[in-house]
């Protein structure tokens, strides 16, 4: 056979070729894989809190140690200097409680505290001669409760045992704490917020667990219906719960400040909040039903919207996470619930947020904006889904999501000793009851007649 030459039209033919176009997509801003950014004003409501403000001390200036203990103490050098401190510090800490003034009130408090302490053990161990010349009755105002005037501020109680008066200070600088976590938060500054919380919850940690169950070894007298809710181990147990539920608030608005959001951790952290808010209701119910009953209106109704909120963000978180990971429908379903969680309750005993939210004369209702903001991205986000599980992924929504896929609360803010609690090397100040001075020489006396 001859090698006869392959025609071009050949080759032309063998490498012919359809014109392949690319196809569209129609409606192309309708349809979002999960890119929806955080809203600020979830964050805004994430780290929402109650704006603490210090107890006072009651006419301060009526009470000096000076001279209440003027025949036992100022004699001795060391004890009128102990004495005359004690005085000057307690003034300075009045002023800065009345003030408002959260940092002078944190300073002045531990500055006072050693000074308390050593005229208190001054006493325990030199009980005979700790006599008093004026009775000492230490009046606080206590922070925390709302039976007083105006139903924000507790009542003035008082009592003559020095451990109460070292106790309120104790107390002082865990409020002082608190309050400086807001100032911090207000700022942005979530780093400084969480140790501020975290400090106030190690010192709430103190009074229940060290410096409370000392008093009551003393023998204390004192029914505890009478002192402050700072004064009652169920009191500061519930607290330190709530301080360190702040604290974890201030860490999950953190996380939410990076690039990219960890959905999972997220979750977990304000589950985790969720269930320290509870804790701080379920302690005080069964430990101290008496203060839980003082508490401000106001108050309740901000842990009764913690409560729902940490549980709708907790959903939220999880659902961005199941949406990640391709499943779609539980995704939805968890959304949905998320966002029921945000409506108002249809009482109190049922889920949602509270009624107060939308009264003009509630506190709750400068956080309305920032709610309604967060219900319309919910809707948005739940709107975009719906259409993309229908259009495109096919997915089945379940009406109810096993109890297994909510997520299980993380509790990060591990409680410390907290720094102050050993008093430190004290040394007893001298209290004895300084001797007559002697009757004159040749005074007196008769002699014999003559």
């Amino acid at each position: 056979m001859s090698d006869a030459p392959v025609p071009p039209s050949l080759v032309r033919l063998a490498t012919s070729l359809n014109q392949y176009t690319c196809g569209s997509i129609d409606s192309a801003n309708k349809l979002t894989f999960s890119k929806s950014s955080i809203p600020p004003s979830l964050v805004r409501l994430a780290t929402s809190l109650n704006q603490y403000t210090c107890g006072s001390i009651d006419s301060a200036n009526k009470l000096t140690f000076s001279k209440s203990f003027s025949s036992a103490g100022m004699h001795h050098p060391s004890t009128a200097s102990l004495l005359r401190a004690l005085d000057a510090g307690r003034v300075d800490l009045a002023t800065s409680l009345t003030s408002g003034d959260a940092r002078g009130s944190k300073a002045n408090a531990l500055r006072y505290l050693p000074l308390i302490r050593r005229l208190l053990m001054s006493c325990e161990v030199q009980p005979d001669t700790a006599v008093l010349d004026e009775r000492l009755s230490f009046m606080w105002r206590g922070a925390l409760e709302g039976d007083g005037p105006g139903g924000e501020r507790g009542k003035v109680r008082s009592s003559q045992a020095l451990m109460y008066e070292v106790t309120m200070a104790v107390a002082s600088a865990a409020v002082a704490s608190a309050a400086l976590g807001c100032e911090a938060s207000q700022r942005g500054d979530f780093v400084e917020a969480t140790k501020s919380f975290k400090e106030a919850a190690d010192i709430m940690n103190h009074l229940h667990s060290e410096h409370l169950p000392q008093w009551v070894s003393l023998g204390s007298t004192s029914a505890s219906s009478d002192l402050p809710i700072e004064c009652t181990a169920g009191g500061c147990k519930a607290y330190e719960s709530i301080f360190r539920a702040h604290a974890q608030q201030m860490a999950v608005a953190k996380a939410l400040e990076g690039a990219t959001v960890n959905y999972s951790l997220s979750a977990k952290l304000c589950a985790g909040v969720k269930e320290q808010v509870e804790d701080f209701v379920r302690v005080l119910r069964s430990e101290g039903a008496v203060h839980y009953c003082r508490l401000p209106a106001s108050y309740l109704k901000y842990v009764a919207f913690q409560t729902a909120l940490q549980d709708s963000l907790s959903l939220y978180f999880v659902s961005r996470a199941s949406w990640s990971k391709g499943q779609y429908g539980l995704a939805l379903a968890q959304l949905y619930s998320a966002r029921s969680l945000l409506s108002v309750r249809a009482s109190v005993t049922s889920p949602g947020i509270p009624e107060d939210v939308e009264s003009s004369r509630s506190a709750l209702n400068v956080l309305l904006p920032d709610l309604n903001s967060l219900r319309s991205h919910c809707d948005a986000l739940a709107a975009s889904w719906k259409r993309d599980v229908d259009t495109v992924y096919f997915d089945k929504i379940p009406e109810t999501f096993p109890a297994s896929s909510r997520p299980k609360g993380v509790k990060m803010v591990k409680v410390d000793r907290w720094a102050h609690a050993d008093p430190g090397d004290l040394e007893p100040a001298p209290l004895s009851v300084k001797a007559p001075d002697p009757p004159p020489a040749g005074g007196g006396g008769g002699g014999g007649g003559g």
